[in-house]
């Protein structure tokens, strides 16, 4: 943790970070994936 010296202080920016924080979870296939597919398909074609 060179970056903020102790964990102890990094350890409380990330509590204040997350506290308030809203989970997400995703379903499906990463919209990556799907641009990277059609992309692929045009050059195909």
């Amino acid at each position: 943790m060179k970056l903020f010296g102790e964990k102890t202080i990094a350890d409380a920016i990330l509590d204040r970070i997350v506290h308030d924080a809203h989970r997400i979870e995703l379903r499906g296939e990463s919209l990556r994936k799907t641009r990277e597919r059609h992309k692929n398909m045009e050059i195909l074609n």
